[in-house]
């Protein structure tokens, strides 16, 4: 069992001499005070004061007692005291929670800028759209990013950026269907790469483009969307990435772009009610927002 509170208020005692004073002084009851006293009291087994008419003499026990704990005490208050301080303000550690391959390939400048003002550590938190919310909702993350629009009345957003879906095959198979019609029912003859069983960029971009579904047979599932594009261009399949996913294979011929445009993704920056009362967060916030559409004007300048 911790005893904090009762030392704490046995150091107050002692160097005060008066159980009203001390009281007034912790902005506790005297009947609150003096139960703590003999709290420590029945611990160490001894008397540690002497009542006087005026106060309270401290016994050799507690002289004894006050020379080991008081600076300890003192300094767990300094402590405290400092992180309070801290905490008003916009320093400290702000938790980020979003897609792994929007950090990691579009987000840098943003976040470069956020630490570079040397009020703000961060702590990135990777996931799916589940994971950000599970973090928002649980407090573990103070800001979330998400290509999925909230719903629920606890949170308040930004848009933040967009992104659009592209259609890319491995260059050997890509090129015999560059000057093809690409239809639904061609790319079904083919193997598709996706994150998810459930094909959700794919099944969206043959909804949208091609008002029919996919039926391709799956060559890997891997939930790092990232790695995707190495796999096709390793030679498997085909699927739909973000553009800045694939924009560098591209243009360096290691994927074939196929079909139509793609439909676009709003990408959010998300937080729950009230967070940006915290200093921190407000200022993370618009570090984070200065950036907003990174990708989108470098991906189609002008």
């Amino acid at each position: 069992m911790s005893y904090l509170t009762q030392l704490k208020t046995f150091v107050e005692v002692y160097r005060s001499g008066n159980i009203t004073r001390a009281a007034a002084s912790l902005h506790m009851s005297q009947p609150a005070v003096t139960s703590h006293i003999q709290a420590m009291e029945s611990i160490v087994g001894k008397e540690l004061f002497v009542r006087k008419a005026r106060g309270v003499e401290p016994t050799a026990i507690a002289d004894d007692l006050a020379l080991q704990v008081a600076s300890h005490i003192d300094i767990l208050e300094q402590k405290v005291a400092s992180i309070r301080s801290r905490a008003s303000t916009d320093h400290g550690t702000l938790h980020l929670a979003g897609p792994a391959e929007y950090l990691s390939l579009v987000a840098g400048p943003a976040l470069a800028n956020l630490l570079q003002a040397d009020k703000v550590n961060l702590v990135i938190h990777t996931g799916n759209k589940n994971n950000t919310y599970h973090l928002l909702e649980n407090d573990i993350a103070e800001l979330g990013i998400t290509a999925s629009e909230p719903t629920d009345a606890m949170y308040e957003y930004q848009t933040l950026d967009k992104e659009r879906l592209v259609l890319v095959m491995n260059r050997v198979q890509g090129k015999l269907l560059a000057e093809r019609e690409i239809t639904a029912t061609l790319l079904n003859q083919y193997k598709v790469v996706t994150y998810d069983e459930q094909l959700p960029l794919i099944r969206r971009y043959f909804s949208e483009v091609f008002n029919a579904a996919c039926e391709s047979p799956v060559a890997a599932v891997c939930p790092d969307i990232r790695a995707i594009s190495s796999i096709i261009k390793a030679g498997i399949g085909f699927s739909v990435l973000p553009d800045y996913l694939c924009k560098e294979g591209i243009a360096r011929g290691e994927l074939v772009p196929l079909g139509k445009p793609g439909p676009e993704n709003q990408l959010y920056l998300v937080w729950k009610k009230g967070a940006l009362r915290n200093p921190r967060v407000d200022f993370a916030k618009d570090v984070i927002m200065a950036f907003a559409n990174i990708n989108y004007l470098s991906t189609y300048p002008g």
